[in-house]
């Protein structure tokens, strides 16, 4: 073999040699860069995975009544426990605190000995070093109940429970909880909420937004695989806001009256379903009670449904007040003569008759008095019922709609306590009108309104023809200082006339007087208002033996104060349940006992009064003689 040849191949090894040792290089650094995206990627979900930013909940605002009394309220207790394997917390650490600790709990909690304190810890501190890769023990639980602030704030103080949580330190476990201090009294307007705090329905739902206030942000770390968070520092990154408090207009005294006159009611008559009463302040539209009540079947009451603000049925006759406030508008008089016959009507193939009526001739006062179906109808045809063409006709119909339709009822929404939800009353348009509506209406029925949109037509009365909405919340609160107000809502300037208002009133007092209500009659003040009794319609079943019986007035009639509407469902009991025999009782025991809580409404003792002599004393103390006796 030639030098050359030996020289050249010697030279081809070494070329691939280089070679496959360049390709290495370049595999080695490729798989480096590989497993550095991946170590980065591990890393990553690794950082992801033991740290995690949450929210820190604010303290829910509190729901107040009128005059700052709680309705609803959160209070906060906290589930605490430590951690006796912490990466910080040596043998000498513990050794050190564990007897001071000891003896802390004991005084703060109460509940067991410094020496079993002491004991509890030592063998907890035990296990949890022993069984450290599973972590089974590591967690201890410092109370077997959950703690107020007030104890928080001391047991932090404690040796060791003072350190940061990689030290054994105190880490807790907020538990939020709604507090009612009325228990269940307007439980549906102030409303429910969920299990993490948001609200449900009523006021809690409602002002869901001003209650909740905004969180705050924590970025914690898991401690162990067991998903227990610790924070990382004891400053959150964001501090919460707390949330607002809400005052309401409820006043709890009348609340509470007004749930137990209800409910007293349902418990007495067995025809009875179910109950529900509003108690308004006349110019400023305040609600200061509501109450619903349903008796099961067993005979207890509950609270299940707000019957005041969502049913929405033929209300009967209360709502002839609209149609002789329209009669009274168009010209006829209070001593105008209507004739009823023998108490009955037929128009096409309906009969309207008047219950326990004798017919006759009766004066519009007295068809209003006695809440004369036949009367009313009658008066409504006088003025509406054209002779002339069917174009006339059309013309009178759409006044009446026009007229009713002016009364704004359809504005007393209740917005503030069912939000994106407005219950309007279900009024038909002219297009709509049968044969038969125009009756039909004027008498309360082919129409569909609430008892507090009844209650709000009714307080225009008092309130000098001012329509005002229902209104549940007076203003936002924070730290005590006022945010927002409510102030009354006008919903229409003046609903009729002065002249017209002037006789409303004074049929209004002739009911109770001497028509259909005189059972809501008191000795005490005047009472102006109206009955209704309704048959219910459910769906295609038509009109039912089921009744409405209501009373709706204010009261003291001649300087009005509040406005009230009671309100009653009966099972199928035939034509048993007037509004008169069962509404206006009740109604006037309510407004009865607002009148005894009411101090400013009682004369003032006259100065020839009997004045009480001091009675008669043996020797003592001058001084505390001189005080119990003043």
């Amino acid at each position: 073999m030639s030098v050359k040849l030996n020289i050249t191949r010697r030279f081809t090894f070494i070329y691939f040699v280089l070679v496959l040792f360049g390709v290495a290089v370049v595999v080695a650094l490729v798989g480096i860069v590989i497993d550095g995206k991946q170590n980065e990627d591990t890393a990553r979900r690794a950082r992801e995975m033991a740290y995690k930013t949450v929210d820190i909940a604010a303290n829910r605002g509190n729901i107040l009544a009128h005059d700052g009394r709680l309705l609803a309220t959160t209070i906060i207790k906290y589930r605490l426990y430590t951690d006796l394997n912490a990466v910080g917390l040596h043998d000498t650490l513990f050794r050190r605190s564990v007897d001071t600790l000891a003896r802390g709990l004991s005084r703060i909690l109460n509940e067991k000995s410094e020496r079993e304190y002491a004991k509890e810890l030592r063998a907890d501190r035990q296990k949890a070093v022993g069984d450290a890769t599973r972590h089974t023990h590591r967690y201890r639980p410092l109370v077997n109940r959950d703690v107020d602030y007030a104890e928080l704030k001391q047991l932090s103080q404690l040796p060791l429970l003072r350190n940061r949580p990689n030290r054994g330190g105190l880490m807790n476990k907020p538990q939020i909880r709604r507090l009612h201090p009325y228990e269940a009294m307007a439980r549906n307007t102030v409303g429910r909420t969920y299990n993490d705090g948001s609200g449900i329905t009523g006021i809690e739902h409602a002002y869901n937004h001003d209650l909740a206030g905004k969180p705050g942000r924590e970025v914690r770390h898991q401690a162990t695989g067991k998903n227990v968070w610790i924070p990382v520092s004891s400053t959150p990154q964001v501090e919460p806001v707390d949330g607002c408090d809400i005052v309401t207009t409820l006043d709890v005294d009348l609340q509470e009256m007004a749930e137990t006159v209800v409910a007293g009611s349902l418990q007495k008559n067995p025809d009875l379903e179910w109950g529900a009463a509003v108690i308004m302040e006349v110019t400023t539209g305040e609600v200061r009670a509501i109450a619903n009540k349903r008796k099961r079947r067993d005979g207890s009451i509950t609270e299940d449904e707000n019957y005041a603000l969502r049913y929405r049925k033929d209300p009967g006759s209360t709502f002839k007040l609209a149609s002789f406030m329209i009669m009274l508008e168009k010209g006829l008089s209070l001593t105008d003569s209507v004739d009823t016959g023998n108490g009955t009507v037929r128009l096409y193939d309906k009969l309207f008759e008047d219950e326990g009526s004798k017919g006759g001739m009766l004066s519009l006062q007295e068809a209003f008095e006695k809440s004369s179906n036949v009367g009313t109808i009658n008066l409504s045809n006088r003025i509406y019922k054209s002779k002339n063409s069917e174009k006339s006709d059309f013309i009178n119909k759409k006044d009446f709609s026009e007229r009713i339709d002016a009364l704004k009822l359809k504005e007393v929404s209740l917005f503030d306590l069912l939000p994106n939800q407005r219950i309007e009353p279900v009024i038909h348009p002219v297009s709509q009108f049968s044969g038969l509506t125009l009756a039909m209406m004027s008498i309360g029925y082919e129409l569909e309104i609430t008892p507090l949109q009844t209650l709000a037509l009714y307080n225009a009365v008092a309130n000098d023809g001012v329509m005002v909405h229902p209104k549940f919340i007076k203003e936002l609160r924070r730290e005590n200082r006022t945010i927002k107000t409510f102030p009354p809502q006008v919903v229409h300037a003046s609903i009729c006339s002065k002249p017209t208002l002037e006789k409303l009133h004074q049929m209004l007092l002739g009911v109770v007087e001497q028509g259909s209500a005189r059972r809501a009659r008191s000795d005490l003040f005047r009472i102006a208002g109206k009955t209704g009794t309704a048959h219910i319609a459910e769906g295609q079943r038509g009109y039912t033996n089921q009744k409405l019986s209501s009373f709706v007035g204010y009261f003291p009639a001649d300087a009005p104060k509040y406005s009230c509407i009671v309100t009653f469902k009966t099972y199928n009991t035939g034509n048993k349940a007037y509004g008169g025999a069962i509404a206006a009782p009740v109604f006037k025991e309510i407004a009865e006992k607002v009148y005894a809580r009411s101090i400013t409404w009682h004369k003032p003792v006259g100065e020839g009064a009997a004045v009480a002599e001091a009675p008669y004393t043996k020797s003592g103390s001058y001084e505390k003689l001189h005080t119990v006796l003043a």
